[in-house]
């Protein structure tokens, strides 16, 4: 297998040493994390650091295997019921499709009704999802790709007072507490996803000091934290270390990333690793990347079935890409769901998630948009949960 420290360490090359700032910052505007210190170029990560960091890589690159995270239940008073589905945004290709799964795993144990519903993100959006729900009697509501519930409060009352069971997918980070506007939570190892960018871009760089770009969209709630643990990350491991931050919402990707990055490497052209809060940003990214031709690397979280292999070809700029695989996740949002429809009591949120898997330009090969790089274990793994289903 691909996926070992040896094996990782062969892609690093030299890096270039700069200062650092918080994630939180305007654009331009920096803060020195490391006031003072002097490492020089070339050493500003410690051998032992290093060692660990490719640790951390190799063992995040390993393909997870399926741990059911709460008993087996019965589904059959679900038949009949209906779901609503809502992805955070349309144009976020894995969370689209993870929300259409949903409606076909709910299907397949009798609820037959239930629906998906198109939006192109943000608050508004989401409330006339949530509206129609209510209005049209839906039984529960998968919001996926985490749709901040506090954004949503008054439906959220409203939901509940009709007593739809509304579940929030792949919300936050498995280290925060879960929300009590809802009935149920799964998380995600986002933090996680961008300590393994910031190692890969460390160890890429042979633990020389770089400059980095955090792209954030802050109306999805793990975003923040997300920047937030790019910036301490490099504070941890490389005093020297400099990280700007852009804020872009999902809905201007499209009009206003591309020169949002692009003018971000003007003011810093040392910048060498850019950081995506969600890969579906890639296609605005890249195009910014080579125009600046700094050699500056990607590393993002969402593991984007057209994103991913595209690392396979160097040209791309692709460090990284973790995250869930979209089936998996579709399900672990089902048996959330299912349970607390079925009266069940929720799975403790930090418990409640589709694994991640790190995929690099070492082990890119093993990935396919089939699920291969994830395995198939959690589809006989999660049915076997649910009990009483109907047959076929």
């Amino acid at each position: 297998m691909l996926s070992t420290a040896a094996v990782l360490a062969a892609a690093v090359i030299a890096g270039c040493s700069s200062t650092s700032s918080t994630a939180g910052s305007s654009p331009g505007t920096t803060t020195s994390a490391g006031a003072g210190s002097t490492s020089p170029a070339g050493s500003a990560v410690s051998a032992a650091d290093l060692t660990t960091l490719k640790q951390a890589l190799a063992d995040a690159a390993e393909q997870p295997t399926f741990t059911a995270q709460g008993p087996a239940f019965s589904v059959a008073g679900l038949a009949g019921k209906k779901i609503l589905s809502m992805p955070v945004s349309s144009q976020v290709k894995t969370c689209d499709t993870n929300s259409r799964q949903i409606v076909d795993i709910a299907k397949s144990v009798g609820m037959t009704g239930s629906t998906y519903f198109q939006n192109n993100g943000g608050p508004q959006a989401w409330v006339q999802g949530m509206n129609l729900a209510i209005s049209q009697h839906y039984d529960g509501i998968a919001l996926v790709c985490g749709i901040d519930p506090a954004a949503l409060a008054p439906q959220m009352a409203a939901a509940k007072a009709a007593g739809i069971k509304v579940v929030d997918l792949h919300l936050a980070d498995v280290s925060e507490p879960a929300s009590t506007l809802i009935a149920g939570q799964t998380d995600g190892q986002f933090d996680q996803a961008m300590r393994m960018g910031v190692a890969s871009a460390l160890t890429r760089a042979n633990g020389g000091a770089i400059d980095s770009l955090v792209i954030t969209s802050n109306e999805n709630p793990p975003s923040i934290g997300m920047g937030n643990t790019v910036t301490q990350e490099f504070k941890k491991y490389c005093a020297t270390c400099k990280v700007d931050s852009i804020n872009v919402s999902i809905p201007d990707w499209s009009t206003k990333l591309t020169s949002a990055v692009q003018s971000a490497l003007v003011r810093n052209p040392n910048v060498k690793a850019v950081f995506t809060v969600y890969d579906a940003q890639t296609p605005f990214v890249l195009p910014a990347l080579k125009a600046s031709a700094h050699g500056a690397m990607m590393y993002g979280f969402g593991m984007t079935p057209d994103v991913v292999p595209l690392m396979a070809d160097p040209s791309n700029l692709i460090g990284t890409d973790m995250g869930p695989d979209a089936s998996w996740m579709a399900y672990s949002g089902a048996d959330q769901l299912f349970r607390v429809m079925s009266g069940q009591p929720a799975i403790a949120a930090p418990k409640a998630f589709a694994p991640y898997r790190l995929f690099t330009p070492a082990n890119v090969a093993e990935f396919s948009a089939a699920g291969k790089g994830f395995g198939d274990s959690y589809v006989k793994g999660y049915r076997s949960l649910w009990q009483n289903a109907p047959a076929g």
